[in-house]
C-alpha cells in the first residue's frame, strides 16, 4: 500500500505567517536594480603598489682581532703595536730561559769556598760600582791544577757611565806565606781562591765576581757570533805558535775566527806580557761588541746563553743579564795593563810593581 507522505520535510520559516505578493515583487525589483547599479559603475584600476625586491642580508662578519682588513689607520697602528708586544714578550722569555739554563751550568763550577772569598760589593751592578775578575784558563773547572794564562779586571761603574779593564801581568811577584810565587801560580796552588784574596792583599782591589774562561772554548765564542774584528796595533811576523806553527798577524784592521782569535790571544814570543795582555783586551771588546751589536739583538740572548755556558762563574741570571747591560751601555773608560818592572830573583824571572807608576793607575782605575 503506498503512503501518501511526501519524502521530505516541510520547514515553515519563522516569521509573518502572510506575504502579501506586491510586497515581494517590490523586493526582487530592488534587488534586481542594485545588481544593475553595481554593474554601471566605473571600475577604478587600482594596481598594487609595487615593492622593490628586498635585497639578501648578508651575515654579518666580525674580523679577528689580529686582522688588518676594514680598520682604520688608528687601529692598524694599535694591531701593529699589540703584535710587536706578544713577539718581544716571546722572544724575551725565550731568551730569558735560555740564560737561566746557561747560567746554571756555569754556576756550578764555582765552589762554596771561592765564593765565600769574593767581597760584598753592598749593592746591585746597576747602582753599585763592581769589579769583575776574568781568568783565562786551560781549564774550564776552577780548581787546582790549572794555569791562569790571563787575569783580568773589569770595573763597572755606572754612577760614572764608564767600564774600565785593568790586566795583571801572569808573572808578577806576590808574596805566598813565607815566600814569593808569580801571580798566575796562585790559582795552579788554590784556584779562583788564592787569585782573589792575593790581589786583594797585594793591590787593594776587592774583587765582587769571577769569569773563569777556559782557552780551549775561545774558538767557540767567537764563531758563535760569527768572528770578531779588531784594530791591532803590533805586527807580528811569523811568530812561533803551540804545535810548530807559526802565525802572522799585520798592524791595522783585521778579521778573526775562532782559531785565529785563540791564537792572537796567546801567542807570546814576538812581544811582550804587556802587549799581550793588550791583545787579550782587544778580543774581549770585540766579543763583546759583536754580541751587543744592533744587528746581533734579535740573537743576543741566544748568542750570550752559548758564551755563558762556556764559563764558570757565580752569577746568576739576573745578575748576567744585568752585566750584559752595563756591557751595553757604560762607555769604555780605560784600558790599561798594571805598570811593572821586569827582575830576575834567584834566577827566576818576574815582574815587580812599577813604584812611580803602580799607585796611581791602580787609584784612577778604581776611582774611574
Amino acid at each position: 500500500m503506498t503512503s501518501s507522505k511526501p519524502p521530505y520535510r516541510r520547514f515553515r520559516a519563522h516569521g509573518p505567517q502572510e506575504v502579501h505578493e506586491d510586497d515581494a515583487i517590490r523586493a526582487i525589483r530592488s534587488l534586481r536594480h542594485a545588481d544593475e547599479d553595481v554593474e554601471a559603475r566605473p571600475v577604478r584600476d587600482r594596481e598594487a603598489p609595487q615593492r622593490r625586491p628586498a635585497k639578501p642580508r648578508t651575515p654579518t662578519v666580525r674580523p679577528a682581532w689580529w686582522s688588518f682588513r676594514h680598520r682604520t689607520p688608528g687601529a692598524i697602528v694599535r694591531r701593529l703595536v699589540g703584535l710587536f708586544a706578544i713577539i718581544a714578550g716571546l722572544w724575551a722569555i725565550a731568551g730569558f730561559l735560555a740564560l737561566r739554563g746557561a747560567a746554571a751550568d756555569a754556576n756550578r763550577h764555582i765552589s762554596s769556598t771561592a765564593r765565600r772569598a769574593l767581597s760584598d760589593p753592598g749593592g746591585g751592578l746597576l747602582g753599585t760600582a763592581e769589579n769583575t775578575l776574568v781568568i783565562g784558563s786551560d781549564s774550564r773547572h776552577a780548581g787546582t791544577g790549572g794555569r791562569a794564562d790571563t787575569v783580568m779586571i773589569m770595573r763597572t761603574n755606572p754612577g760614572r757611565g764608564t767600564l774600565n779593564y785593568l790586566s795583571l801581568p801572569r808573572d808578577l811577584r806576590v808574596a805566598w806565606g813565607e815566600n814569593h810565587i808569580k801571580l798566575g801560580e796562585t790559582f795552579s796552588h788554590r784556584g779562583i781562591t788564592g787569585l782573589v784574596r792575593t790581589i786583594r792583599t797585594e793591590l787593594d782591589i776587592p774583587i765582587h765576581h769571577v769569569m773563569v774562561v777556559d782557552f780551549g772554548s775561545v774558538s767557540h765564542m767567537v764563531d758563535a757570533v760569527g768572528g770578531v774584528t779588531v784594530n791591532n796595533p803590533f805586527n807580528l811576523i811569523d811568530c812561533p805558535y803551540t804545535g810548530g806553527v807559526t802565525v802572522t798577524f799585520r798592524k791595522g784592521t783585521i778579521q778573526l775566527d775562532g782559531k785565529r782569535a785563540l791564537q792572537y790571544s796567546r801567542v807570546r814570543q814576538c812581544d811582550t806580557d804587556i802587549n799581550r795582555a793588550q791583545r787579550q783586551q782587544l778580543v774581549v771588546a770585540a766579543l763583546k761588541s759583536k754580541v751587543l751589536s744592533f744587528g746581533s739583538l734579535p740573537r743576543a740572548p741566544f748568542r750570550g746563553a752559548k758564551i755563558v755556558r762556556t764559563l764558570s762563574t757565580d752569577m746568576g741570571t739576573v745578575d748576567l743579564m744585568k752585566f750584559g747591560w752595563l756591557q751595553a751601555r757604560l762607555n769604555t773608560g780605560t784600558r790599561e795593563v798594571l805598570a811593572t818592572q821586569g827582575a830576575t830573583i834567584s834566577g827566576i824571572s818576574y815582574q815587580l810593581l812599577d813604584p812611580n807608576a803602580a799607585g796611581p793607575q791602580l787609584r784612577s782605575f778604581m776611582q774611574g
